[in-house]
């Protein structure tokens, strides 16, 4: 890929779990780096489910290497949110990396 193809600035957002004295687990995010990214959308899909429509979007988000990026993270674009669910270096040779992310609904 060459490197005009990050065109889009992104956010990238670390989880932080805290436990409250009671022991429930709260997750908070907390800004990681900002970055561009090329985003390119896979696949999309509605359901009907509890008397409204529900959709799904799955997105490729490439960007070059940063340290410690996995699922689990989440990456903001403008109000947009994506939920990473999986990282990887598709050549194994740390120019560029590969998440397949879910848009998260408003």
């Amino acid at each position: 890929m060459r490197a005009g193809a990050y065109r889009v600035p992104v956010i990238l957002q670390r989880p932080l779990e805290t436990r409250s004295a009671s022991g429930d687990i709260t997750t908070t995010y907390e800004a990681a780096g900002s970055v561009f990214a090329a985003l390119r959308l896979k696949s999309q899909s509605e359901r009907f489910a509890d008397s409204r429509t529900a959709s799904s979007k799955t997105w490729e988000i490439r960007l070059r290497p940063f340290s410690g990026l996995a699922g689990g993270w989440r990456i903001l674009s403008g109000t947009r949110v994506f939920r990473v669910l999986s990282v990887c270096d598709p050549t194994g040779r740390r120019r560029e990396l590969l998440c397949e992310t879910e848009e998260e609904s408003p």
